[in-house]
C-alpha cells in the first residue's frame, strides 16, 4: 500500500530521518500528558474562524468543502469548485496520488487566463508570524495545485494571529520544495539505515527521551562537555566511538581535523566526567591560573551586587527581549529580592530596555562599588543591540562597558575550572553547587516553547512559571559567584576592582567634552529634522536615525575588541575577524624596530598584510603586518622597540578603526540645511530617498527610462545629460557592461563641460571606472583633466592613466572635472560643487556614506546590482538606515524597475544557458544573454564526468560528513575535475577554438581554509580564491566547492554559505559551464528559519539545472 505524505511529515522528515524511520517502523512517541495541546487546538479553531469571517467579508462566498467520504470523492469536488470558480474554496482536498494536503483556503485570482480560474493556497496560523514549516506547507500545496490544475500558484499566504496577513513569492521555493519532496519520497520507498543524531531539533522531538537513553547506552561522545557534531565525525573516523574512547586518549594522539589543543581539552573533559560517574558525584578542578583570564577577571564581592537573567525569544519576528529579571538588595530595606521586567512587543521591549537602564543607573548611584553579574554572553549582546536598535541609553551603556559593571561568569568558568558535568550550562554546574532544581520551566529552550504557547494562549499561569524559572536563573547565578569565590586560590589576583577610570588628563577632558557637545548637535538636529514637516514622516525619521549610522557601525567593532579578551584560542582560532593560536618563532632588532615571526595553526582570517592588530589578550598593539603566509601558517610583525618584546604565544585581533567625523559631520551639514527648509540643494539625494522616478528634461515623470529598442549606451548618456537635480539608477548584472556604459556616459558630460565625481567602497572600484573613462577619453582623442584622491604612501590607492593624476591631497589642486574619492574626500567638499555624482558598486556602499558625500553634487547616478555582494556593515540599525544605497533604492526589486532606472540586460558573457539559469533565479527573468554567446562550448570528449558538460550549470553530490570550513573530498573531486578539463578544447563567442589550460578555470570557495586546501591540492598556477576575489572576472568553466557537508553545521550560519549574491556572483563567472561541488545533504537544515528556504533554492535550482 502507497503511503500518503504530507506537509507535516515532510516537516518532520527535514528535522530528523530518525523520527521518521521510527514512524516508518510503527513506533509511537509516548503519550504527553498535556492539556494544553487540546486548548491550542481550540484556539487554532476560533482562529480560523475568524479569518473564514474575514474571507467572506472581503470576497462574499466561502464554499466548505465537506469532510466527509473518501479522499477521491473530497479531491473530486474539490476540481468541480475550483472550475466552477468559487472565490474561496474552504478546506479542499488536494493529491497528486502520492501527496495530500488540505489547504484551509483555496482564494480564486482576479481573472481568468485562457478561460481557467486560478487559485492561491493560504493557511490560518494561530502563531503571532509565520514560519519555515508553514512556507514549506504552502509549497507543497502549491506543487499539488499544479497537479491538479495545470498551473502552480506564484504567491501564498498565512493568515496568523499577530495581524496583516503574510505574504510569500512561491516561485521563490519551488525548487528547495520540490527537492525535499523527492528526497523524503526516495526515503519512503527505500529506507535507509538511522541512527540516532543529536541536532537542534531535539529538544522540542517527542523522540527525544527514547535517543537520550539509546546514547547512555552507547556511551556516545556527544555527552562531552563542549564537543562539537564535526569533532564527533572525525574521532569516529578514527575509531573513537564514545566517551570512554575519548578519555582514554594519549597524550601524544593525532586526529586528522582536530588541533592538538582542542583534543587535549575534549580527553580531559572525557576523563573528569568518567571519574564523576565512577564517583556518583559531580566535582570541580581549578586550572592553573593565567594573567587577565579565569579568577583574574573575578572581582571581590561588593555591596549592592545584582545578578541578571534575560529571557527571549528568537522566533519573535527581529526577536525580542521579553523578560529582564534581576537578584540583589533592591528592596526599599535594601532586603534581597527579585525585580522582573516584561516585554510582549517591539515597542514594551523599548520602554522596558530604558527602565531596565534607569535602574541601573539609580541602584549604582546608591552602591558605587556595585557590579551585575550574568551568566554568557547573552545579556551584554542584547543589551549592546537594543541601544542600537532603539538608539536610547548608548552612552550610559557605553560607560558601565568601560567601568565593567558587567561580570560575565562563563567567562570566568571556562578559565577557571574544569567541571565533571555534561555540559557548562548554568542548569548543570548547578549540580555542584545548589542542587536540581525542579519548576515546569528548566532551560533557556522551555521557555522560548512555553513564551510561544503563552502567545498562543494567553494563559497567565505560563508567564508565572517563566518569571520563576528567571527568578532561579538569577539565584543561581548569584550562588555560582560565591562558590567561585569559595575556588579561588588564595593566590589569585582580584580582577577588575578598579570601577572608575583612570583619571582623566586635560586632552582627553576636552577631546570627551568636544564629544559630548556633538552629542547634544546631534540630538538637537535630530529633533529638528523630525519637526520639519516639509518631509514626509518616514523621510524625517529614516534621516535622523541615519546621523547615528556611522557610530553604529562601528560599535561593535570596539566592543568586540574587550570580548576578544575573554574568549580561548579555539574560538580565536574560529574567529575568521582574528588571527589564533601564535606560538613565536622568532624575534629579531631591525634598527629601532623588532621584528617577530609566529606560526599558527589552519584556519580563516580577514587580517592582510598593512594591517596593524592589537593583542587580542592585553589589547597592546601588535604592530604592523608585514608578512602573512596563510599557506605557510606563518606571520610576521614590526614594532617600535620600545614596546617591548613580543609574547611567547598570542592572538591577533583586528585594531585599527578609521575615524568617521568627516562623514558624521557631512551628515549634520545636510541635515541642518533640511531642518532649515532647504529641500532644493539636496533634491537628488531626496528622490532617491522618496524612490521617485528620475527628473529627465522633456520627459514626462514615471515613464520608462530607456524606450523600446534603444541602445543602452546611447539611452544611459542620454538619461543622464537629461537629468534635472533628481537620481538615476544604473543596474548592472553580471557581464553587461557596467564600466563600459557608465565610462561613456561620464565621457559625455565631460565634453559637456560638467564637473562630475566618482565614488565607491573602496579605491579599486573607484580606480576601475576612472580607468573605463581615460581610456576611452583616449581613444577617442578627447582632452581629460581628472585627478585621483590616493592615500599617502599606498600606491594601491593611487591611479595614473591618461589625463587622470593622483594626488595625497586636493586641498590645492584647483578645481579638475573629474574627481575620483571616497566618501571621507567628498563629505568635505562644499554643496553642489559637482553636477554630477557617480557611486559605483552602490550595492556596497551604505545609505549613510552615500548621504554623506551626496551632498557636493547636483545630480546622482547610483551604478551597480544589488543582487550581487553585499556591503559589509555591523552593527544594529533601526529601520532601514542600515540598508547599501542600492538596497533601499531598490526596496526589494530584484531588478531596476523601467520608470525608475536602467536594466543592463544583456550579458556579454555568460552562454544563454547559464545566463538563463542567472535570470530567472536572480534576475526575474529579465537578463539576457547577447546573440554571440551562444556560440561559446566546451568541446569536449566522450566519458568524461557527467557533471562536464558543453554548456550551463551542473551539481555534484559527494557523501561527506564533519566538514565544516574544509572537505578533502571536494578537493579531490575538482583536482579530478581539473585533470579531466585540462586538454580538452572551447569554443569562443568569435568561434576560435583552443585548449583549456588552467587560466581558463576558475575555482571558488566561501571559506578561506577551503580555499588552501585547494591551493595544495591542484596544480601550480590554479586560480582559486573566495569570491571576493573574482568580481569582474570570467573563466570558460567556473568550479564551486561549498566545503560544508550539513546545512544545520554552517559556521557563518546560512545566511553567509547560502547567500544568493553571492553564489550569483560565483556562477555568473562562467563564460560556458559552472559545476557547484558539494555536499549530499549540504542543504539539509534540521531547524530552518523561515529566510532559509530562499536561501536554499537556489542551490536546489542548479540540482535541477544539472538533471536538465
Amino acid at each position: 500500500m502507497t503511503r500518503l505524505l504530507s506537509a507535516s511529515r515532510l516537516n518532520a522528515f527535514q528535522a530528523c530521518r530518525h523520527q521518521t524511520a521510527l514512524w516508518l517502523q510503527g513506533i509511537k512517541p509516548p503519550e504527553r500528558a498535556d492539556d494544553a495541546v487540546l486548548l491550542i487546538r481550540n484556539k487554532g479553531f476560533e482562529h480560523e474562524a475568524q479569518v473564514v469571517d474575514r474571507l467572506r467579508e472581503a470576497y462574499g462566498d466561502v464554499v466548505e468543502i465537506p469532510s466527509e467520504g473518501t479522499l477521491d470523492h473530497r479531491v473530486q469536488l474539490s476540481r468541480d469548485t475550483m472550475a466552477a470558480g468559487a472565490p474561496v474554496i474552504y478546506q479542499a482536498a488536494l493529491t497528486d496520488g502520492r501527496w495530500v494536503g488540505y489547504p484551509d483556503f483555496l482564494i480564486r485570482l482576479a481573472d481568468p487566463v485562457d478561460g481557467q480560474w486560478r487559485y492561491q493556497p493560504e493557511d490560518a496560523k494561530l502563531a503571532k508570524k509565520a514560519k519555515a514549516e508553514h512556507l514549506l506547507q504552502l509549497g507543497v500545496y502549491a506543487e499539488l495545485v499544479h497537479h491538479m490544475a495545470g498551473y502552480r500558484p506564484g504567491e501564498g499566504v498565512i493568515h496568523g494571529s499577530g495581524g496583516a496577513p503574510e505574504r510569500f513569492r512561491l516561485d521563490e521555493t519551488a525548487h528547495i520544495t520540490r527537492r525535499m519532496m523527492l528526497q523524503f519520497e526516495r526515503f519512503i520507498d527505500a529506507p535507509e539505515p538511522t541512527a540516532a543524531v543529536k541536532n537542534g531539533a531535539c529538544s522540542q522531538c517527542d523522540f527525544n527521551e527514547r535517543c537520550t537513553a539509546e546514547w547512555r547506552a552507547a556511551d556516545s561522545p556527544v555527552f562531552v562537555a563542549g564537543i562539537r557534531a564535526d569533532q564527533i565525525v572525525k574521532l569516529d573516523r578514527a575509531g573513537v566511538r564514545t566517551l570512554s574512547d575519548i578519555a582514554a586518549l594519549p597524550a601524544d594522539q593525532t586526529i586528522q581535523g582536530i588541533g592538538a589543543d582542542t583534543l587535549a581539552k575534549l580527553t580531559y573533559q572525557a576523563r573528569l566526567q568518567r571519574r564523576g560517574v565512577e564517583a556518583g558525584a559531580h566535582f570541580a578542578e581549578v586550572l592553573p591560573p593565567e594573567p587577565l583570564r579565569g579568577f583574574a577577571t573575578l572581582p571581590s564581592p561588593a555591596d549592592g551586587d545584582l545578578f541578571y537573567d534575560i529571557e527571549g525569544d528568537p522566533l519573535y519576528p527581529e526577536g525580542l527581549e521579553y523578560l529582564h529579571g534581576l537578584w540583589g538588595p533592591l528592596g526599599d530595606d535594601l532586603t534581597e529580592r527579585f525585580v522582573s521586567l516584561w516585554a510582549h512587543d517591539h515597542a514594551a521591549e523599548k520602554a522596558t530596555f530604558e527602565a531596565l537602564m534607569d535602574l541601573f543607573e539609580a541602584h549604582i548611584a546608591r552602591f558605587p562599588d556595585a557590579r551585575i553579574y550574568h551568566y554568557a554572553a547573552y545579556e551584554q549582546t542584547a543589551l549592546k543591540r537594543l541601544a542600537m536598535k532603539y538608539a536610547t541609553r548608548e552612552a550610559q551603556l557605553d560607560q558601565m562597558l568601560r567601568n565593567h559593571r558587567f561580570v560575565d561568569l562563563y567567562a570566568v568558568v571556562r578559565h577557571a575550572i574544569r567541571a565533571s558535568t555534561e555540559s557548562y550550562s548554568l542548569k548543570d554546574l548547578e549540580k555542584i553547587y545548589w542542587g536540581k532544581r525542579s519548576g515546569e520551566v528548566t532551560n533557556a529552550g522551555d521557555s522560548i516553547v512555553e513564551y510561544e504557547r503563552w502567545r498562543e494562549l494567553g494563559d497567565q499561569a505560563i508567564l508565572d512559571a517563566i518569571e520563576r524559572y528567571n527568578e532561579d536563573d538569577c539565584v543561581s547565578t548569584a550562588k555560582l559567584r560565591d562558590w567561585l569565590e569559595e575556588l579561588r586560590p588564595a593566590d589569585a589576583p582580584y580582577g577588575l576592582d578598579e570601577v572608575e577610570p583612570e583619571a582623566p588628563t586635560p586632552q582627553s577632558s576636552a577631546k570627551a567634552e568636544e564629544r559630548a557637545q556633538f552629542e547634544r548637535d546631534r540630538i538637537a538636529m535630530a529633533e529638528a529634522i523630525r519637526a520639519q514637516t516639509a518631509l514626509e514622516p518616514a523621510l524625517r525619521e529614516l534621516i535622523a536615525e541615519l546621523l547615528w549610522f556611522h557610530q553604529r557601525s562601528q560599535k561593535p567593532q570596539w566592543w568586540a575588541l574587550f570580548d576578544r579578551q575573554t574568549w580561548t584560542d579555539e574560538e580565536l582560532i574560529e574567529d575568521a575577524e582574528s588571527l589564533g593560536g601564535l606560538r613565536l618563532v622568532d624575534q629579531q632588532p631591525d634598527g629601532r624596530s623588532i621584528v617577530a615571526t609566529y606560526s599558527f595553526p589552519p584556519q580563516d582570517t580577514k587580517l592582510k598584510e598593512g594591517d596593524r592588530p592589537k593583542i587580542a589578550l592585553t589589547l597592546e598593539a601588535a604592530g604592523s603586518i608585514t608578512d602573512l603566509d596563510v599557506a605557510r601558517g606563518e606571520v610576521s610583525l614590526r614594532r617600535q622597540s620600545k614596546a617591548g618584546l613580543f609574547p611567547e604565544t598570542a592572538a591577533l585581533s583586528p585594531g585599527q578603526l578609521i575615524s568617521q567625523k568627516l562623514l558624521e559631520e557631512a551628515l549634520m551639514s545636510m541635515a541642518g540645511r533640511l531642518a532649515k527648509g532647504d529641500l532644493q540643494t539636496d533634491q537628488a539625494v531626496l528622490d532617491m530617498l522618496r524612490r521617485a522616478p528620475p527628473r529627465l528634461a522633456g520627459r514626462e515623470a514615471g515613464l520608462p527610462v530607456v524606450v523600446e529598442g534603444e541602445d543602452l549606451v546611447a539611452a544611459a548618456t542620454s538619461a543622464v545629460r537629461s537629468l534635472e537635480d533628481s537620481c538615476l539608477i544604473i543596474q548592472g548584472p553580471p557581464g553587461t557592461g557596467k564600466t563600459y556604459t557608465t565610462a561613456r556616459a561620464i565621457a559625455a558630460l565631460l565634453q559637456d563641460g560638467k564637473r562630475v565625481a566618482v565614488s565607491s567602497n573602496s579605491h579599486k572600484a573607484i580606480n576601475n571606472l576612472l580607468a573605463g573613462v581615460s581610456r576611452y577619453c583616449e581613444a577617442k582623442g578627447l582632452p581629460l583633466d581628472g585627478v585621483k584622491k590616493c592615500s599617502a604612501g599606498d600606491p594601491e590607492t593611487a591611479f595614473t592613466g591618461y589625463g587622470v593624476i593622483s594626488k595625497a591631497s586636493l586641498d590645492d589642486q584647483g578645481e579638475h572635472q573629474l574627481v575620483g574619492a571616497t566618501a571621507f574626500e567628498l563629505a568635505k567638499h562644499p554643496a553642489n560643487s559637482f553636477d554630477y555624482l557617480f557611486v559605483d558598486e552602490a550595492g556596497q556602499v551604505s545609505l549613510g556614506n552615500l548621504l554623506a558625500m551626496a551632498g557636493a553634487a547636483k545630480n546622482l547616478i547610483l551604478v551597480g546590482d544589488q543582487m550581487q555582494l553585499p556591503q559589509p556593515v555591523q552593527g544594529v540599525h533601526p529601520g532601514e538606515t542600515g540598508l547599501s544605497s542600492m538596497d533601499y533604492a531598490m526596496q526589494d526589486h530584484p531588478t531596476v524597475p523601467p520608470e525608475r532606472g536602467i536594466l543592463l540586460n544583456i550579458s556579454w558573457r555568460m552562454h544563454p544557458d547559464v545566463c538563463g539559469f542567472i535570470s530567472d533565479a536572480v534576475y526575474e527573468g529579465r537578463l539576457q544573454a547577447e546573440g554571440s554567446t551562444a556560440g561559446q562550448r566546451l568541446e569536449l570528449a566522450e566519458g568524461l564526468h557527467r557533471a562536464l558538460k558543453p554548456t550551463g550549470v551542473s551539481t555534484i553530490d559527494l557523501p561527506h560528513s564533519g566538514c565544516t570550513q574544509a572537505s578533502d573530498e571536494e578537493a579531490d573531486q575538482i583536482n579530478a575535475l581539473i585533470g579531466e578539463l585540462l586538454g580538452q578544447s572551447w569554443t569562443n563567442a568569435a568561434g576560435e577554438t583552443q585548449r583549456l589550460t588552467l587560466d581558463d578555470i576558475v575555482v571558488v570557495s566561501p571559506f578561506n581554509m577551503q580555499v588552501l586546501l585547494l591551493k595544495k591540492r591542484l596544480p601550480k598556477g590554479a586560480r582559486v580564491g573566495t569570491v571576493d576575489k573574482f568580481q569582474g572576472q570570467e573563466a570558460p568553466v567556473v568550479l564551486i566547492s561549498m566545503a560544508t557537508s550539513f546545512g544545520g553545521d554552517a559556521p557563518r550560519g546560512t545566511e553567509f554559505l547560502f547567500n544568493r549574491n553571492r553564489l550569483n556572483v560565483a556562477i555568473s563567472r562562467a563564460k560556458c559551464l559552472a559545476v557547484v561541488v558539494k555536499g549530499s545533504r549540504l542543504l539539509e537544515l534540521p531547524t530552518p528559519g523561515l529566510a532559509d528556504l530562499p536561501r536554499l533554492d537556489l542551490l536546489a535550482r542548479a540540482e535541477h539545472s544539472s538533471l536538465g
